[in-house]
């Protein structure tokens, strides 16, 4: 019985807890956040987000890497998640944009630091 109520409450506790993160529309403290899944951030009309796309195509990135890919132009629930990541990377409001590349909280703006990224991290050569 104890033991039950103290596992409720500690349940109880961690709603309360994201509720509020929620409502205040802040994110978890980083420590909560999932760092383990990068996130590419892109618009079909970007075409420095075709050549990342093109990249990817042709080295099967998505085969050997697990990763989001979220269209920011038509999305404004990943849109506003861009620049929640891009808050949490320091990045100034004006200088946020696309494509961008989450990933261990850190931001890679643009074709060429995300296509070295994946070059790096996969032994693309």
């Amino acid at each position: 019985m104890i033991k039950n109520t103290i596992r409720f409450s500690f349940l109880l506790m961690g709603v309360f807890f994201l509720s509020a993160c929620a409502t205040q529309n802040q994110t978890p403290p980083p420590a909560a956040q999932d760092t383990s899944k990068p996130i590419l951030f892109y618009s079909d009309s970007c075409p420095h987000c075709k050549i990342v796309e093109q990249f990817m195509t042709d080295n099967k990135v998505q085969d050997k890497i697990d990763l989001d890919n979220k269209e920011v132009s038509k999305d404004k629930v990943a849109a506003q998640e861009l620049v929640d990541k891009a808050k949490g990377c320091q990045l100034e409001y004006n200088s946020i944009g696309v494509p961008l590349l989450w990933v261990n909280n850190k931001c890679l703006i643009g074709d060429q630091d995300i296509i070295d990224f994946f070059k790096t991290e996969l032994n693309i050569k």
